[in-house]
């Protein structure tokens, strides 16, 4: 197996001491030896600014995946859009590119009050810049990363909510994320699970990187767990079964929430998670 390697680039916050932007949204660079991939695209240009100060060129990525299609892991794709034609015309011929999800990630999405919280650009377009790929399946992105497609909430505690409406090809349906989604990484020391949100439950996609993959050694779990407006029994119950695994450790950020995360605390990783965060795995 090659390294993995996991550089977060957008995160609701900053380590102490860099001049990395920060914003409540979600991105990571994630490396499996030749492998390049931008997982997620925060809300703004802050993923350009982040990645250009870190010396990461985000247009060598060979795929660009999406957990799921929210504003705070999509927006940002649009100035990497904007960068790929800026080169091009000035001659720079940008590298053919994946774009990875599951199909509703690629989907118009309405809440009330908001015009828009899907994705800004569809398929058709987005076709222009490479392949688009829309998968309820789990899949292989390389040898040691898997998309874990569309992911089933098998914990009571771990049900969907209801978040306005999906716009889909067969017409608007109550919008229950069923897009949200992961990668898992293999490594010699076990699964590294990078999961943006986890609508779908954080247990719940963990058991499905254990489904896909067959192992149960859990290495690390990096991102949003989703628990900040969760109640104390919630929370309860995801710390049992977090302790009952025994993850060698943990790096929640995102929408994890502080409570969730002091529920935990003997299971976290010492080091501060946020934007600037480098992780790697044998």
């Amino acid at each position: 197996m090659t390294p993995v390697k996991i550089t977060i680039l957008v995160d609701n916050t900053a380590l102490i001491g860099t001049y990395y932007r920060a914003e409540p949204a979600f991105s990571a660079w994630v490396e499996d030896g030749t492998t390049r991939i931008l997982l997620d695209c925060g809300y703004s240009d802050a993923l350009l600014h982040n990645a250009d100060a870190m010396g990461i060129d985000i247009l060598t990525a060979d795929a660009i995946v999406f957990s799921h299609g929210h504003p705070d892991h999509t927006w940002g794709l649009i100035p990497v859009l904007e960068r790929i034609s800026r080169n091009a015309s000035q001659g720079r011929e940008p590298g053919k590119l994946r774009f990875i999800g599951h199909p509703a990630a690629y989907w118009s999405r309405i809440r009330p009050g908001l015009p828009e919280c899907g994705p800004l650009t569809g398929p058709d377009r987005l076709s222009a810049y490479g392949d688009v790929i829309g998968s309820r399946e789990a899949m292989h992105i390389s040898d040691n990363l898997i998309f874990l497609g569309e992911i089933p909430s098998v914990f009571p505690f771990d049900q969907r909510e209801e978040l306005g409406l999906l716009y889909t090809p067969d017409g608007p349906v109550p919008d229950l994320v069923p897009d949200d989604s992961a990668i898992v990484g293999k490594t010699e020391e076990g699964l590294v699970i990078i999961i943006p949100c986890a609508h779908a439950g954080i247990c719940s996609v963990i058991e499905q990187a254990k489904r896909v993959t067959g192992e149960d050694r859990i290495r690390d779990v990096i991102g949003g767990f989703h628990l900040y407006q969760s109640s104390h029994d919630t929370i309860t119950q995801v710390s049992s079964y977090l302790h009952r695994i025994r993850p060698v450790e943990l790096h929640p950020c995102h929408c994890t929430g502080r409570l969730a995360t002091v529920s935990f605390s003997d299971l976290l990783s010492l080091d501060e998670t946020g934007v600037g965060t480098v992780l790697e795995y044998l």
